[in-house]
């Protein structure tokens, strides 16, 4: 559903949402807390009490413009304008200066990782991705093993292109490949060609990124697990590092005709364990549901945000979420207009967000934290000041007796069998207030504005005067 207004979002409700533990759960757990709504912008700087789990930080930029637009994509995109995309550039500058400006001691925290994604991100040209990553270096401190990614779409690169891209210093380049089988391409009208498909991931591996990557959807309508293992064979023979493998979720991008046609869950299980199965036999480690990637060549912004102790996050852009930052999470205007208008205002492009709550900021540890497939017990109980299993005890009783997790030497670890029903495991720890709430995608909310814009200034004035109080008061 499309929301028409931020109440909406925050009081959305749906059943099917709820947890349960008869058959896999078909949601895609990205976000956490999910009960975003009416915000205000001063959080970001005001003391918290909640704990810091790490110093680094991780950073997004959302470039949403397409020169294809593809009918199963849920992320807020519109189509490419090169005037508009100027335009954009100009506003996402502006707004990375804000924040890398008024952010107190923000230089003193490492960037492990950066990811450009979108939309499409390789709509950007060369001199605008040297202009961002100059405006990004100007504020914030890059760890020197930082992780840059950059998504692309197989047509709208070339080798000329990613050869400057890695002088640049990108160093993994993900493609939206989605099939090297053309039946499946333009079953969903998309506009991939496979060969070139093919050709563009062997030039970008012999560029020199220290990781090539690719996206591999399953489950098209018709598809058996015998297309999906020519599909792995042709990946593997080409070489590339990362494999992401998500299955076709018809309900998200509203494809109907599709879901008709697809063969039944029992048969997405297997294309499940089966792509499982071969990657680990051919070295491959399983990063994140749903990310896989030879060793060295992890995806790090998926370990910064969802690897519990997670990394805080600030995010750019229309339709950006910032997750966790100083106990909060909130999201850009997802219109670009709109965006680069309150930008050019000196305005602040916030829609909408949630202050953590203590049980926010405990749940959201396990919740996301499982989408990483194991973590460590101790840190939470440093943290949070309490026993990880004694909080949790009924509900990893429910999960162990399922056989989905296992406890063993302080760590939680999600078993083979328990891989395949991740969201399920991730909602078992999600808090009151976050329950029977869906994901949001950008798709929902592109037409949302709201209701109270901030000046920049004024924020920055009203900050500093709370936080005068506030240390007053000590």
């Amino acid at each position: 559903m499309k929301f028409e207004n931020i109440q909406q979002v925050q009081e959305r409700w749906d059943n099917k949402e709820v947890l349960q533990f008869e058959e896999r759960d078909p949601c895609y757990t990205w976000l956490f807390p999910l009960a975003l709504g009416e915000f205000s912008p001063e959080a970001i700087w005001l003391p918290v009490t909640l704990p810091k789990l790490t110093e680094n930080l991780t950073l997004y930029i959302h470039i949403p413009f397409c020169r294809f637009i593809c009918s199963m994509c849920p992320f807020t995109h519109e189509p490419l304008n090169h005037k508009d995309l100027d335009a954009y550039v100009e506003a996402l500058c502006k707004e990375i200066r804000f924040y890398g400006s008024n952010l107190l001691n923000i230089k003193a925290r490492p960037v492990s990782s950066l990811y450009f994604g979108g939309g499409t991100a390789s709509s950007l040209s060369i001199q605008q991705l040297e202009k961002i990553l100059l405006e990004l270096r100007q504020w914030f401190n890059f760890d020197s093993g930082c992780q840059i990614t950059l998504e692309c779409h197989p047509r709208t690169v070339d080798k000329k292109y990613l050869v400057n891209a890695r002088q640049l210093g990108i160093n993994r380049v993900s493609f939206g490949i989605q099939s090297f089988e053309q039946e499946f391409i333009d079953s969903l009208k998309l506009h991939q060609q496979v060969e070139q498909s093919k050709q563009i991931l062997t030039d970008a591996l012999s560029v020199g990124f220290n990781t090539v990557a690719m996206d591999l959807m399953f489950r098209y309508a018709g598809q058996n697990v015998e297309a999906l293992e020519r599909e792995i064979e042709t990946a593997l023979a080409i070489g590339v590092q990362g494999i992401s493998t998500y299955a076709l979720d018809p309900e998200i991008r509203e494809l109907r005709a599709t879901a008709k046609q697809q063969k039944p869950v029992s048969t997405e299980g297997e294309m499940y364990y089966y792509l499982h199965d071969r990657l680990h036999a051919e070295g491959f480690v399983h990063v994140a549901q749903p990310d896989y990637a030879r060793p060295g060549h992890e995806n790090q912004q998926l370990r910064d945000l969802w690897g519990a102790p997670q990394a805080e996050n600030l995010s750019f852009g229309a339709g950006a979420f910032s997750e966790s930052f100083n106990g909060a999470t909130w999201a850009n205007v997802h219109d670009s207009e709109l965006y680069v208008n309150l930008i050019d205002d000196g305005k602040v492009p916030i829609l909408m967000g949630q202050t953590h709550s203590w049980d926010d900021a405990v749940a959201r540890y396990p919740a996301l934290g499982v989408r990483c497939l194991e973590f460590a017990l101790t840190p939470f109980e440093e943290k949070f000041g309490v026993k990880f299993d004694e909080l949790y005890r009924l509900e990893l009783s429910i999960l162990v007796n399922k056989g989905w997790v296992e406890l063993e030497e302080n760590r939680l670890r999600i078993t083979r069998q328990g891989k395949f029903f991740i969201d399920n495991i991730s909602k078992t720890f999600f808090n009151l207030r976050n329950r029977g709430k869906s994901q949001l995608w950008g798709v929902q909310l592109e037409k949302l504005k709201p209701h109270k814009v901030w000046s920049q200034r004024e924020l920055i004035d009203s900050v500093e005067k709370k936080y005068s109080l506030v240390e007053s008061n000590k």
